[in-house]
């Protein structure tokens, strides 16, 4: 198999398309970068190599280069942390506009609350660290949308509910993974504390395609 290419077309009016694409080589990243739907669209890339092929295909293009984690059993270090309960999906709006502010994604981030687990800890009935998972298949669950509010940060909060989500993750016989922005020293400091390793640089981001 010389390369995959995932679509998910976008779902209605100022709503983006989402793919991920896997290629082994250039020439497959360039025959699948044919198939790419046109406007906005989300994408993660599982290699670096791909963009050269992609950019000159795009209005306007956002990479994000970001290193992969995978964090195994035997490796983890637990936090454990009494005051972590589930998020409430009536929280969505919140963890949207924290964490993607320019598109719509109060439906996704529903959907994530309600369909893989969560972890959050409140202060007064409102949450000040939360983690979710943005997918789940037969080996791996995705851990995202780690964030914890101004005035409670540098208390061990994200560890706490990063760990909550691996715990449920391993229970479910998953394989917890992430990713951290290239730029991000906070999250590039805080996962190899919990026993994540570093696997390889891969990218997200957004685009405009003609």
């Amino acid at each position: 198999m010389q390369g995959v290419l995932a679509i998910q077309r976008a779902r209605g009016p100022g709503r983006p398309n989402i793919v991920a694409l896997h290629a082994a080589n250039v020439e497959a990243a360039g025959a699948l970068g044919d198939l790419l739907p046109k406007g906005f669209t989300l994408m993660h890339l599982t290699e670096e190599f791909p963009l050269a092929v992609l950019k000159p295909e795009a209005q306007e293009f956002h990479p994000l280069p970001a290193w992969l984690f995978r964090l195994d059993a035997g490796d983890f270090v637990d936090h454990l942390n009494p005051r972590v309960r589930p998020l409430a999906p009536s929280w969505a709006s919140l963890v949207a506009g924290l964490w993607e502010p320019d598109w719509p994604a109060e439906g996704y981030v529903r959907r994530r609350i309600e369909n893989g687990p969560s972890a959050a800890i409140y202060e007064d009935g409102s949450p000040i660290a939360w983690a979710l998972t943005h997918m789940v298949t037969d080996r791996v669950g995705i851990i995202g949308m780690v964030h914890v509010q101004e005035g409670f940060r540098r208390k061990g909060l994200a560890r706490s509910v990063v760990a909550a989500v691996a715990r449920e993750l391993f229970r479910r016989g998953k394989i917890p993974a992430l990713h951290a922005y290239v730029d991000n020293i906070a999250s590039l400091s805080l996962f190899p504390t919990l026993g994540f390793r570093r696997v390889k640089r891969q990218v997200w981001g957004d685009a405009v395609f003609r």
